[in-house]
């Protein structure tokens, strides 16, 4: 079990590495730097709160610290899709090979979810 939690994790990491990447090229227009922001937050934000729930201090509360990661990965899709569909980015095919792993991530993590939830009610 610890391996898929570091394998998630590593994953994470590249990803939000990935997004500043991804921000790096894209145009210094208002919508550019409205999506750019928007993904560098919220792909950061996934890698840092599934670190963090990885000490939490509680089951309760590694979960509701997965939710925050599950909902920031949909937010990186989003933004990731808007981006490609508005062609905000200099290399749409590159994008898109991004946008196939937040769609991955998120499915991931809402099984994630899912799970936490059903031992967090067992728990109860």
């Amino acid at each position: 079990m610890e391996k898929n939690y570091k394998d998630l994790e590593q994953r994470l990491e590249r990803f939000a590495i990935t997004g500043v990447k991804v921000t790096e090229k894209m145009p210094s227009i208002p919508a550019g730097r409205y999506y750019a922001d928007q993904l560098l937050r919220a792909s950061g934000s996934a890698a840092l709160n599934y670190a963090e729930s990885q000490g939490g201090a509680s089951h309760r509360d590694f979960s509701n610290k997965l939710k925050i990661v599950f909902k920031e990965l949909r937010e990186s899709h989003m933004a990731l899709r808007i981006i490609h569909g508005a062609n905000l980015h200099s290399e749409p095919s590159g994008l898109l090979k991004v946008v196939n792993e937040a769609k991955e991530l998120v499915a991931i993590l809402a099984a994630s979810v899912r799970t936490a939830e059903q031992r967090s009610a067992r728990k109860n």
